[in-house]
């Protein structure tokens, strides 16, 4: 086996026990990986007690001349529902893995890691929990819903969980704190996927545009034309996956920055014998 091979095999066995690492620091606690599981049973339990059976005339954003589709008010408010605990829950176990592994981070720079293994871990950490989750909201929603192509339903939940996963990322490299980090994303996706990207409120709004530009909106309009026409998602897909990236990216470039900074630091820092040396001098 030459060096470069042997190489690969280290980078390889390096970024997989990290990443075991990382499964098993976030799920240890058992009542966090319960509540995972009862989030967004829990969401779709009240969107479906609270919501009409009534069709009503909606408007899809994306689809040709904004058709106009007759839905029931209670399977469109499930989707939007099954969008929004996906995207919080992706999002805020990326903000966790990028601040509460700081500490680790920094040891495991110590023993020999270098930034794109630590980088590459959290993002097949979050693409895994991405698909996962994306799956299980999905299978909830199609017991309580029947759409029209089950498969575009899940491809919207992961886009979701894919763009706030790295939005999530970007802010956990951002702010070091917890607080500051959990108040950006719970407003966000609030504000975003639980409001504005709903058809109900997106046409009567009069700023489109800034809807449009939301991170939400991309990927809910993939679950929501996948749910209820035959209309293409093509163009939607590849906006997500930029706009997921686009976020990715720059977190990952952040980390890579704060890891090469703390590196440095370590190798100007002087050993304990020279600094006995400096002080008797």
């Amino acid at each position: 086996m030459g060096i470069k091979q042997r190489g690969s095999v280290m980078r390889i066995h390096k970024v997989t026990y990290n990443l075991l690492f990382i499964i098993k620091e976030t799920f240890r606690n058992r009542i966090t990986l319960l509540l995972l599981l009862l989030i967004p049973a829990i969401f779709y339990f009240i969107a479906f007690y609270t919501t009409s059976d009534i069709p009503i005339l909606i408007k899809i954003a994306s689809a040709p001349k904004e058709a106009v589709i007759l839905m029931k008010p209670k399977d469109l408010g499930l989707i939007y529902i099954g969008l929004a605990a996906a995207g919080f829950i992706t999002s805020f176990l990326a903000l966790n893995i990028m601040q509460k592994n700081t500490q680790a981070s920094k040891r495991q720079k110590l023993c020999g890691y270098s930034a794109i293994e630590l980088s590459l871990t959290k993002l097949v950490f979050v693409i895994s929990v991405v698909v996962v989750l994306g799956v299980y909201t999905g299978g909830l929603g199609l017991m309580l819903m029947t759409p029209k192509h089950f498969s575009g339903v899940i491809l919207g939940y992961v886009l979701c969980g894919f763009v706030y996963g790295s939005f999530g990322l970007f802010i956990g490299a951002i702010f070091k704190k917890e607080l500051e980090g959990i108040l950006v994303i719970v407003l966000l996706a609030n504000l975003d996927i639980g409001w504005l990207q709903n058809p109900i409120y997106y046409s009567a709004a009069p700023s489109k545009f800034i809807i449009r530009l939301l991170p939400g909106f991309n990927p809910s309009q993939v679950a929501v034309i996948s749910s209820f026409s035959d209309y293409s998602i093509s163009s939607q897909v590849i906006y997500s996956l930029i706009y997921g990236s686009v976020f990715l990216i720059l977190s990952m470039i952040i980390l890579g920055i704060r890891m090469k900074t703390y590196g440095s630091a370590i190798t100007h820092l002087d050993s304990p014998d020279k600094q006995d040396n400096n002080i008797s001098d």
